[in-house]
């Protein structure tokens, strides 16, 4: 039975639904081998090299191996990650076919693996080579070119450059602003747009962004959102700068809780623990302060093992 990757994207989504980490690694690990396996059946064209068809790319394997390093990615599985990738990366390079928008959804996939890694510099080269691409041969979905302006403006806030970071937001919200079926990347951009503001020092701007995120990405939310939390994260941290302690614990251990879900104790979960810990310690919870910071070198250090 030839691999059916519209199979494989729902079988996926199951399995994301159950959140067992183990399960749908191996499912990655059984389903990249089959696409692989269904590739190399595939016949030789015959005859004259020159009068031949050409060889097409086993896309199926390439979409695999993309899927399952965002899905490292997510785990905090850096290097695994960075592998898969290069695995698709290869199966285009093969034909020479760098130029296509399959390509370039790669890179921009793997381009946030390095900003999570803290390589910057090559995030964004990845993001940049990226662009290039979706913005010459007009094939770049506008889902693909929204995140690849987020993520942009992403690596611009970690350099401390809150004002390009804003540009690139503002050019993401003008995209997915125009399509009402992109609600999840709604939310996102609302969010990145409320700490970008939130670095320029424009209040009131800010609150009304995270806002924005919170209201959009919370109707949505059946426990298998990541973006939710993450505006949940937003909004607490504002509330903390504000020394409205209360609720930035409340919303921090919220997002805490759906990250575990989504993910397990990945290095968000870590982060996010020590969120908790510096909110409980301005409220005098200091116990609770220890056993949360304890909670985030645990897991870091099984990360890093």
């Amino acid at each position: 039975m030839a691999f059916d990757l519209n199979r494989f994207y729902r079988q996926l989504d199951e399995h994301y639904a159950a959140h067992d980490n183990t399960a749908t690694e191996q499912f990655f690990k059984d389903s990249r081998q089959k696409a692989y396996q269904d590739g190399l059946a595939d016949p030789l064209p015959a005859g004259c090299p020159s009068c031949a068809p050409p060889i097409k790319p086993n896309m199926a394997y390439v979409s695999v191996c993309n899927e399952m390093a965002c899905f490292y990615r997510g785990l905090s599985r850096f290097q695994d990650s960075l592998d898969a990738f290069a695995q698709a990366q290869e199966e285009l390079e093969s034909l020479y076919l760098q130029n296509t928008a399959e390509y370039a959804t790669i890179l921009l996939n793997k381009a946030g693996t390095c900003r999570y890694m803290g390589d910057l510099d090559s995030a964004l080269e990845h993001f940049s080579r990226s662009a290039r691409i979706l913005e010459t041969n007009q094939k770049g979905s506008p889902q693909v070119l929204a995140g690849l302006y987020n993520n942009i403006g992403l690596v611009y806030l970690d350099k401390k450059n809150p004002s390009e970071a804003l540009s690139r937001f503002r050019q993401a919200l003008h995209i997915v602003s125009e399509n009402p079926e992109q609600i999840v990347e709604q939310g996102t951009t609302w969010n990145n747009l409320a700490v970008a503001y939130d670095a320029l020092g424009q209040r009131v701007q800010a609150d009304e962004a995270v806002e924005h995120a919170v209201a959009i990405l919370s109707g949505l939310d059946c426990g298998t959102n990541p973006h939710y939390p993450a505006a949940l994260n937003t909004r607490a941290t504002f509330a903390y700068q504000a020394g409205r302690y209360e609720e930035a614990l409340k919303d921090f251990e919220n997002a805490l809780k759906k990250t575990r879900l989504v993910y397990g104790e990945n290095i968000e979960y870590a982060y996010g623990c020590n969120n908790c810990a510096m909110v409980c310690e301005k409220l005098g919870m200091d116990e609770n302060a220890r056993i949360w910071r304890e909670k985030s070198h645990k897991v870091q250090t099984e990360i890093s093992a």
